[in-house]
């Protein structure tokens, strides 16, 4: 079902779909339970998310702090710098919604980042999957959370090493990053 280059719904997993929703622009996760959804820790430096449960659980870690958000918990955010990851449990179905702070234009470009890191091969390759990183405003987090690690590796392996090695983003558009990608460059 779907390419994530092209189409508006693909899967990601066995009972794993990501979807593109509009009114307002947002992607959307739907979990049948077959298999866990998780988006291990990570930070980002310029962009936030706000989750919504629509159905289900689902576990969300913000700095260490677990907690299990379901719809009676409405919008819940998670800020810039914030270490964060989420989980599905095995065996529940899970709908989940996610919008990109501060505006549209970062929503779209969280879009982006998503049909890249799901396009073919790349979460097979440990220098496409920091491409994606790189380009996408995201950083692994590391033992001991050593933030300007966790940045310089994205750098040198996402920014300097993968394409020296002649790896490119699938769909070149994404410039998530506003500081290392404003939008008067070019490249």
């Amino acid at each position: 079902m779907g390419d994530p280059l092209q189409d508006d719904s693909w899967l990601i997993g066995k009972g794993l779909t990501m979807s593109i929703l509009q009114n307002p622009l947002r992607t959307h996760l739907e979990v049948t339970g077959e298999e866990v959804f998780l988006a291990p820790p990570h930070w980002h430096l310029y962009h936030g998310e706000q989750h919504v449960v629509l159905k289900g659980r689902v576990k969300l870690t913000q700095n260490g702090v677990t907690r299990i958000l379901t719809p009676a918990d409405g919008t819940v955010y998670t800020p810039p710098g914030m270490v964060h990851s989420l989980e599905s449990f095995p065996g529940e179905e899970l709908s989940l919604d996610e919008v990109a702070k501060p505006s549209a234009e970062t929503t779209a470009q969280k879009i982006i980042f998503f049909r890249n890191m799901f396009a073919p091969g790349v979460l097979q390759s440990l220098l496409s999957t920091m491409q994606v990183f790189y380009f996408g405003d995201g950083y692994p987090e590391f033992p001991f959370g050593i933030r300007w690690i966790e940045w310089a590796f994205v750098v040198v392996v996402g920014g300097w090493l993968a394409p020296l090695l002649g790896y490119q983003l699938p769909d070149k558009r994404l410039r998530l990053d506003p500081n290392r990608f404003p939008p008067s460059k070019k490249d």
